[in-house]
């Protein structure tokens, strides 16, 4: 096919020729509204790159393969989110509990970085070195991380308490 001059006008022929019979062919294998998300992307796809796609034997042919790729894809991916609920660890309830509320709220007002190494320390009993090791610090950064969490916990239960 040579280059179109009006690639809108080319791909609305292209659509209301194919567009249905491809959603139809696709929604058998598939779901029929995920084959006709798939289908629509495709031509959005087509569009975008319609001097390439253009100049293809079978443009239709094109679309279609990536509708089939989208959908496929989407599969893989329902399947592997599927796959991880099954592995995931379900939590419990002592996430809600007030005492983990407030610990969540004092240690936000701190840096992401200070915040991450509190609860590694505390919560997951690791020593500072394999700290270090988590976040690519030093020791001695972890050390004084550590430091300031406590002295900023500190000034806030202290004027808590004033």
């Amino acid at each position: 096919m040579s280059e179109v001059v009006n690639p809108e006008a080319e791909l609305t022929r292209l659509y209301h020729a194919d567009y249905a019979r491809l959603v139809r062919t696709l929604g058998v294998a598939f779901d029929p509204r995920e084959a006709a998300d798939a289908v629509q992307e495709a031509y959005l796809a087509a569009f975008k790159r319609w001097r390439v796609v253009a100049a293809y034997d079978d443009p239709i042919g094109w679309i279609r393969r990536v509708a089939v790729n989208r959908l496929l894809n989407e599969q893989r991916n329902r399947r592997r989110r599927r796959d991880v609920a099954l592995v995931s660890v379900v939590t419990t309830p002592v996430d809600q509990v007030d005492e983990v509320l407030d610990l969540r709220a004092r240690l936000a007002a701190l840096p992401p970085q200070i915040r991450v190494t509190v609860t590694l320390f505390y919560l997951e009993d690791l020593s500072g070195e394999e700290i270090a090791e988590v976040l690519g610090v030093s020791a001695s950064t972890v050390r004084s991380n550590l430091a300031d969490a406590r002295a900023r916990l500190r000034l806030e239960l202290t004027e808590e308490i004033v």
